[in-house]
């Protein structure tokens, strides 16, 4: 079996660049837990779409995160005991479980975006059909995503293990991801999904904020529910600006600006753009915290290990959450701390 021949300055590069990446991969993986498990821990918070919602787009960044912290944590302990010299197939490239995750999470993570876009949508086109909805709607969301997104990779699979080369040593055993394990096919549906959904998403944030106009404003001076759902519109509406600045805008220009329109490169154009799309998912916690505040205090009360709960002078539940959905209080919404 032949071996991979590197200097020492590349190997010391590699080992250098994994190490960033699996910080990288830490710090996305331990802010988007942390989203995660306040909105789990808190009975109020879990009980509300909006929040499901999120639940399903901070999961898909920390799989990414998680990622990319397998993947550097990888190839180091490979370089460093050997084994990443070695030459290996596309099929063996494939089944790291860096790569796996990878074909995961990046998709999903294109579609996710797609899924808030159309939940922010139908609930300020339709909003009292959309009140009268449980939280099981934005977990039959996540859940039809993710089984979309598993059959995705299902079909990288197969076509990764059905290429004529897929079993011929071809590639070094620390595997960059879809470059060296994916079908050529797949590796651009990888990248249409960095482009084709995120834009979609945008355009769709568009429509939401026309329908906001039309019907936000003098329905949120009637019902608190109204102020509830313009106030989380806009907060998702930021992060999907975020996503335009950071994610598709650079995206756009990297692999459609540059190779058809002529528009000029750089030599760290790749490294450039990939680390402005990890800073989206980072921006958004920043954005959820800031503009949120029953997240912000579920978060204090969990580090304080308290329940969050509405306050008595506030009994508004969360709408089609429980049994008395239907019921309409017009009280102004805080939460308190119990042990």
């Amino acid at each position: 079996m032949s071996a991979v021949n590197l200097t020492n300055s590349a190997l010391q590069s590699l080992v250098d660049a994994s190490g960033i990446k699996a910080m990288q991969g830490g710090v996305l993986f331990g802010l988007n837990l942390i989203i995660i498990v306040v909105i789990f821990f808190h009975r109020l918070l879990r009980q509300q779409k909006e929040y499901v919602i999120v639940v399903g787009r901070a999961l898909c960044d920390a799989l990414r995160g998680f990622a990319m912290i397998v993947t550097g944590l990888g190839r180091i302990f490979m370089v460093k005991y050997g084994s990443g010299y070695v030459y290996v197939s596309r099929w063996e490239c494939y089944l790291k479980p860096w790569n796996i995750l990878f074909d995961f999470s990046d998709p999903l993570g294109a579609y996710v975006l797609v899924m808030v876009s159309l939940d922010r949508l139908f609930a300020v086109s339709v909003p009292l059909r959309y009140f009268s909805l449980t939280t099981d709607y934005a977990w039959k969301m996540n859940g039809a995503l993710f089984l979309f997104v598993i059959g995705n990779v299902a079909v990288g699979a197969v076509l990764s293990y059905t290429m004529p080369d897929s079993h011929v040593p071809l590639f070094p055993s620390y595997c960059y991801y879809s470059q060296h394990s994916d079908h050529p096919a797949y590796q651009q549906y990888i990248v249409l999904c960095r482009i084709i959904p995120p834009t979609i998403s945008v355009i769709l944030y568009g429509f939401v904020l026309h329908y906001s106009r039309m019907t936000g404003i003098s329905e949120q001076q009637q019902a608190q529910k109204m102020k509830k759902l313009g106030q989380i519109t806009i907060t998702l509406g930021i992060a999907c600006f975020v996503t335009l600045t950071v994610h598709v805008i650079p995206v756009l220009y990297q692999y459609a600006f540059v190779p058809y329109l002529g528009a000029p490169a750089w030599v760290t154009m790749y490294s450039d753009v990939y680390l402005l799309n990890n800073m989206e998912p980072l921006m958004n916690i920043f954005i959820y915290l800031g503009r949120q505040k029953d997240l912000r205090a579920a978060f204090m009360a969990l580090l304080r290990c308290k329940q969050l709960k509405p306050g008595s002078q506030s009994v508004v539940q969360p709408i089609g959450s429980g049994p008395h959905r239907h019921m309409q209080q017009k009280n102004v919404t805080i939460v308190k701390t119990i042990k």
